[in-house]
């Protein structure tokens, strides 16, 4: 079972508020708190997340999946993609060389990743620990495509927010892999992990781009970064199919 708050936020540069959803186990919660896993576009996969933890912990002893809260980050309106998240994930730039959109339309407004993550450390994260019993020592970050973009320049840029980094088919083409400008060797140092999946496709370079960044990291850190890409899925299924998979690994480090 799961005790739930929602609160809302004002975005910075918008009328449409931040939603925050904090889903707290009701087991009783360990010593040393419970783990955390923030959850980037919330209103896509807030609840398939909190779905999968809640299967996923009902055997704990089997999957190494221990009951978890769960903060799901999105926004107060119906669309499950809204176009802001292209500002909250992508970093900042002096100028920007995007490809054309699928459909034809102009990118949105971009460049608000220094100012989303700083509502993550300074709204975010106080509002989850004056909330619930929070284990400050194992906190996760999830996102997919410009979310898993938005999770690598947490890395890269505050590497200690978070120990553990889940990245679905991040978008590395962003103005042109400037975000591997930021890579480091050292970035996964000091008991940080990442795992990293993407699907089989040559669009965008989303898998070449991921197992290449894959390859660079592993070479230094061989047991804090992993990586999948499971045959047969695309873009959205890879998040369903993976996710499960990039618990067990990074509560079994």
């Amino acid at each position: 079972m799961q005790h739930e708050l929602i609160q809302t936020f004002r975005h910075s540069i918008s009328d449409i508020s931040y939603q925050v959803s904090i889903s707290i186990p009701t087991d009783r919660a360990p010593k040393e708190g419970f783990p955390v896993l923030y959850v980037l576009d919330g209103n896509a996969y807030g609840t398939l997340c909190r779905e999968i933890v809640k299967i996923q912990s009902r055997r704990a002893e089997k999957t190494g999946v221990s009951p978890m809260i769960i903060v799901s980050i999105g926004y107060a309106v119906n669309d499950i993609f809204p176009s802001l998240r292209v500002y909250d994930f992508t970093p900042a730039s002096a100028a920007a060389s995007l490809p054309p959109k699928p459909d034809g339309a102009s990118w949105p407004t971009h460049g608000g990743a220094k100012e989303f993550l700083d509502f993550l450390e300074t709204i975010v994260q106080p509002f989850v620990y004056q909330s619930a019993p929070v284990n400050p020592h194992n906190q996760i970050l999830f996102g997919h495509s410009l979310g898993g973009l938005f999770v690598l320049n947490t890395l890269f840029e505050r590497p200690n927010l978070f120990r553990n980094y889940i990245c679905f088919s991040p978008s590395i083409w962003w103005n042109d892999k400037e975000i591997l400008n930021k890579e480091r060797a050292d970035f996964l140092m000091h008991d940080r992990n990442l795992f990293i999946a993407a699907e089989r496709t040559e669009k965008m370079d989303m898998h070449e781009n991921a197992f290449l960044l894959f390859q660079r990291l592993q070479v230094n850190n061989p047991r804090a970064v992993a990586f999948r890409s499971p045959t047969g899925e695309n873009h959205m299924s890879i998040v369903p199919t993976v996710l499960s998979d990039a618990l067990r690994y990074l509560f079994s480090r």
